[in-house]
């Protein structure tokens, strides 16, 4: 090797080493939390959108920072209330959406909607906090513009419970509060990060619920599995006490089990009105 290449590897190692030294000189000063989590995002697999819509669904975009793809279904029987579901970190984000959604409802009726947020399911834009709560207020007007609820309930899993927390700021800002906030599964602080060798470099994203939880907030319940393996429920029960929130957890359950799980979804709907 020359000497102007190995001058080129010498920067690049010196370069990576300095990006190393920083993220561990930040990370010392900053809280712990659970993750580093890889962000899981992914595009919509072929075939998905015939199966999402199938059985009354629509599938569409809602426009704001980002172009977001957004599953709703009309309400029926009379119904006029909503409920938006914002799932958690992973890919066949709206899928997962669908299927809480139609537990929740158990043929209630009523409408029902999920926004993908930038980098799931082929909305636009690259995840991070800030991207987040941004596509989550975009979301929350984008229903009241279009669907003209006269109630909206928001239930947020796992880092769906940042989002369901901008949603409902969003809501009372725009004085069409949220009648009900359901957090299942959430955290006081999360980290999250890329995929690959930069996402083990840089600092981790850090999501922050309780900056979120604030006054101005509908009544809120929050839902934990015990044996969480990802977010404990410590975080839940201290995060249900800064909101002024019930809380309940239930033994056994693991971290996407609780979305299954029988009990947990009825204290769900119960927390929503239903």
């Amino acid at each position: 090797m020359n000497r102007g290449r190995w001058l080129v590897v010498a920067a690049l190692l010196v370069g990576a080493l300095g990006v190393v030294s920083m993220k561990l000189r930040w990370s010392e000063r900053r809280e712990p939390a659970p993750g580093p989590f890889v962000y899981d995002g992914a595009p919509l697999p072929e075939g998905a959108e015939a199966r999402l819509t199938a059985g009354g669904w629509t599938l569409g975009d809602v426009e704001g920072p980002y172009r977001q793809r957004a599953l709703a279904r009309p309400p029926s029987g009379g119904e006029t209330r909503w409920v938006v579901f914002f799932a958690g970190n992973g890919p066949g984000y709206l899928a997962e959406a669908r299927g809480v959604l139609e537990s929740l409802d158990a043929g209630r009726g009523l409408g029902l909607a999920a926004v993908a947020p930038p980098g799931f399911d082929g909305s636009h834009g690259e995840p991070s906090p800030e991207a987040l709560r941004a596509a989550s207020e975009a979301a929350a007007k984008w229903l009241v513009a279009t669907h003209r609820p006269s109630a909206v309930s928001l239930v947020g899993f796992s880092m769906g419970s940042h989002a369901a927390l901008a949603a409902a700021h969003a809501l009372s800002r725009e004085g069409t509060p949220a009648r009900s906030l359901v957090l299942m599964a959430p955290f006081t602080l999360m980290d999250v990060t890329d995929k690959g060798l930069w996402g083990r470099v840089r600092l981790p994203d850090r999501y922050d619920n309780l900056s979120l939880a604030t006054t101005g907030l509908p009544p809120a319940r929050v839902l934990h599995g015990q044996a969480d393996p990802a977010l404990p429920p410590s975080h839940g029960e201290a995060l249900a006490r800064r909101l002024g929130a019930s809380f309940q957890s239930f033994p056994g359950v693991g971290h996407s089990e609780l979305l299954k799980h029988p009990a947990a979804l009825a204290e769900a709907r119960a927390g929503l009105g239903l």
